[in-house]
């Protein structure tokens, strides 16, 4: 039985990213983790695609093995282990089991594999086409460096005839684009002069100044304010409608995947559970996990009531996600569920399309609506 994601047929010519059987796994002393098992999605031209979970399930993972840099934090896992030999052991496993460290499966990038693709080929391509905004603000850019020369490197590296006065007009243009205060003063001035909403726009210029088409973006409002995130989802908004990028933004913010997103991908303990369009999924979601997700946000409609004088009720999902070196069998969300039965402990649901583009993952999918 092939449990495997669906890539969905489109048109020639629609897909930008296609991601098949994608697997993603770290080696540690209790075992492989699974950050990443077997996930096949695509991203077409123009679209953002919101990849929503909890903290933990594998959706940095997924961005690193797109962008070729998980091999470097595998292999850093392995070594900074205090288990003698671990770091031996994962490339030997590397080049000798079936179930290993590393990546495996395909990454196609405009008909391109960059699964297995020789470092000096995919550095052509990261920046120029492929960008990342990466999570965790604080070690994202370099302190030892000012903010106008960092913005600039993917210029510099791609773009060797550039004279240096037409960099910084360049530099001084995208973080004008982003909306950073000052810029033409403030551009020889370190990191730590800048707060987190600022050292994110620097971000988004950064990822955005060597014109790629798709762009990365790891958890992009995470440890903001709310004024400061909807100011970063609109400037993310003109990125995607002024430029004609595609997203793929993650985050385990409901909120901010509706806010931008045309599809939406639900990931748990390294698998797609749901995958349809953004309407598909936060109006009528299929997986008992997606609808815990959305009734442990506030909606609208909650904000109505609790005006109106009744108490917005949110409920969270019960339990833990599952250790993801001892996974359990079958379905990985029926420990937590509370529509499992016997099947759902026992097998891996296969994929169903509920209605055109909307795919969900669940043996129960079909009556749970009249439990």
């Amino acid at each position: 039985m092939d449990c495997s994601a669906p890539v969905i047929a489109m048109p020639e010519g629609d897909a930008l990213l296609v991601v098949e059987n994608l697997k993603a796994y770290y080696a540690s002393k209790r075992g492989l983790v699974k950050a990443v098992d077997d996930v096949s999605f695509e991203v077409r031209k123009g679209e953002c695609v919101g990849l929503l979970g909890e903290s933990g399930c594998g959706k940095t993972s997924m961005a690193l093995a797109i962008m070729g840099l998980f091999g470097r934090v595998a292999k850093y896992a392995a070594g900074s282990s205090n288990i003698p030999g671990l770091r031996k052991q994962y490339d030997k496993r590397v080049q000798e089991e079936e179930e290993r460290p590393g990546v495996q499966g395909h990454v196609y990038f405009r008909d391109v594999e960059l699964t297995g693709l020789p470092e000096e080929k995919f550095t052509e391509l990261r920046g120029s086409q492929i960008s990342m905004i990466p999570q965790g603000l604080v070690h994202a850019l370099n302190p030892q460096f000012s903010v106008g020369m960092q913005t600039g490197e993917p210029v510099e590296v791609h773009e060797a005839n550039f004279k240096l006065i037409q960099l910084k007009r360049k530099v001084l243009e995208f973080l004008d684009l982003v909306k950073l205060a000052d810029s033409d003063t403030r551009f020889v001035m370190d990191p730590s002069s800048f707060s987190g909403g600022e050292a994110q726009r620097i971000l988004i210029a950064m990822a955005l100044i060597a014109g790629p088409c798709l762009i990365i973006a790891d958890e992009p409002t995470s440890a903001l304010d709310v004024s400061i995130q909807r100011q970063i989802l609109d400037v993310l908004r003109m990125v995607r409608d002024e430029f004609d990028v595609s997203l793929l933004l993650i985050s385990h913010d409901a909120g901010v995947v509706a806010e931008l997103s045309d599809r939406v991908a639900v990931m748990y303990a390294g698998k797609f559970l749901e995958l349809g369009s953004a309407v598909q999924m936060f109006h009528k979601p299929g997986h008992p996990y997606t609808m815990g997700l959305m009734s442990s946000f506030p909606t609208i409609a909650m904000m109505r009531m609790a005006a109106g004088g009744k108490r917005p009720t949110l409920r969270g999902i019960p339990g833990d996600p599952p250790d993801p070196t001892n996974l359990p069998e079958g379905c990985p969300f029926h420990p937590r569920c509370k529509f499992a039965i016997d099947i759902c402990k026992e097998e891996i649901p296969e994929y169903r399309e509920a209605e055109t583009d909307h795919w969900i993952r669940c043996h129960r999918w079909g009556d749970i609506e009249e439990e």
